[in-house]
């Protein structure tokens, strides 16, 4: 004999597996992002980006990152390069975005390139690290 389950179960059935869901793809998300925060590349080039007295000047005291696009950024990775990494910051007087690219070589990552785009002013870009 089968028996019917009623509608509104299903919906909450339905409804919980979906914030299940969800809720488990954010939290690797998460851990995914907080696992490149912790990276050589990406402390290095915050620290490149917080010495530079132009990028103080620019964008005020205390520069923070914001954040970024674990899938978009993703895609910039490849045999031991980072082509472009886009990390958005945002001081006291104003935001922007760094960009920067780096190689690994013997075991270290170094930061070869890095440059602050303001977004006020997209069109021009301050130099932090020029390509060697």
């Amino acid at each position: 004999m089968i028996s019917r389950i009623p509608m509104r179960t299903l919906v909450k059935t339905a409804t919980y597996i979906a914030i299940g869901g969800i809720t488990a793809a954010l939290l690797m998300k998460s851990k995914l992002e907080d696992r490149v925060r912790m990276q050589p590349y990406y402390r290095e080039s915050l620290k490149l980006l917080r010495a530079h007295p132009g990028a103080i000047q620019l964008l005020g005291e205390p520069i923070k990152e914001m954040g970024f696009d674990f899938g978009e950024e993703s895609k910039k990775y490849g045999e031991g390069k980072i082509e472009d990494f886009t990390l958005p910051v945002k001081g006291t007087q104003q935001r922007g975005k760094l960009h920067f690219w780096a190689e690994r070589k013997d075991d270290q990552w170094h930061i070869t390139r890095a440059e602050l785009e303001l977004n006020k002013d997209a069109d021009r870009r301050l130099v932090i690290r020029k390509p060697e």
